[in-house]
């Protein structure tokens, strides 16, 4: 396995885990798991893409697989809020 993919599976599940826990937690409503079926191939082909990409720099894939890992945590993705700030609500700070 690349090193590459493995950053991009924990950025795809992060983003799973804030549509299907947090936000129905915080929200009262039920799970969009649609949202979560787009995710899984998409998460798959960038992990495949990257890994690709690491044969040749593999500094560099190693790199944008942390940055998507970084900007997953702070900008939101879909109609979600990020995750930081769903788990934040979820505890009671936000």
């Amino acid at each position: 396995m690349a090193a590459s993919t493995a950053w991009v599976v924990a950025a795809g599940s992060i983003v799973a885990i804030n549509e299907s826990l947090f936000v129905p937690t915080e929200t009262g409503k039920p799970p969009d798991f649609s949202a979560v079926w787009r995710l899984i191939p998409a998460t798959a082909l960038l992990a495949v893409a990257l890994g690709g990409l690491e044969q040749l720099a593999p500094q560099f894939a190693t790199g944008l697989a942390k940055l998507l890992l970084v900007g997953v945590l702070v900008f939101p993705v879909g109609n979600a809020p990020t995750p930081i700030a769903s788990a934040n609500k979820l505890l009671g700070y936000g």
